[in-house]
């Protein structure tokens, strides 16, 4: 899982470990990774906040694979792309699935004959688009995750709430990538916190 100790990255963690995967977190920073480390990751990485070369890349695909005995992971989720995306593809398994879920590092460039190499999968995962044009499926995908969250094998990760006059600080939290987790807006009426 790359951008581990975010929003999306620490679901992913803990939906991997309710799914019984052994998850491999990477996050930019000790910090972050910490977080992750906390919600079950069993392994985790910690890679430099500018991939600035090629030795730094090959060393992060080296250390992606190593964390998975060699032989690479099955999955690999990614909601941070950039010059991140191309080393942790290299490094994924035979057969193995990439999930881009966001591009917070930059839109990838991934060399798509590495695809034929691995026998690889890229599939773009995007929950808006997808309920929209299977709502069945999301349906029942909502109902896999309300039934996790009722036995208590997965639960929000609310890092920070803000009232709703205060949105421009959070979105600034957001703009400094330093949450770990969700940043809550929260809507209140009358005194009582009607959504957020």
């Amino acid at each position: 899982v790359l951008g581990a100790g975010g929003g999306i990255g620490l679901a992913a963690v803990e939906l991997g470990k309710a799914l019984g995967a052994r998850v491999v977190a990477a996050a930019s920073s000790p910090d972050k990774l910490e977080a992750a480390t906390a919600m079950g990751a069993d392994v985790g990485l910690v890679y430099p906040r500018e991939m600035s070369d090629v030795a730094d890349a090959r060393a992060f695909s080296e250390a992606i694979r190593t964390a998975c005995d060699g032989k690479g992971p099955d999955v690999v989720i990614d909601p941070v792309g950039g010059a991140y995306a191309e080393p942790a593809f290299r490094s994924i398994g035979w057969e193995g699935r990439y999930l881009v879920v966001g591009f917070a590092a930059g839109i990838p460039s991934i060399p798509l004959n590495l695809t034929l190499l691995k026998g690889a999968q890229i599939i773009g995962v995007f929950w808006g688009a997808y309920i929209a044009r299977d709502p069945g499926a999301g349906a029942r995908d909502m109902r896999a995750l309300l039934d996790l969250y009722v036995a208590g094998r997965i639960r929000p990760q609310v890092w920070e709430r803000y009232p709703l006059e205060e949105g421009g600080r959070a979105i600034a939290r957001l703009a400094s990538r330093q949450a770990r987790g969700k940043v809550v807006v929260e809507v209140i009426c009358s005194g009582n916190r009607m959504m957020d």
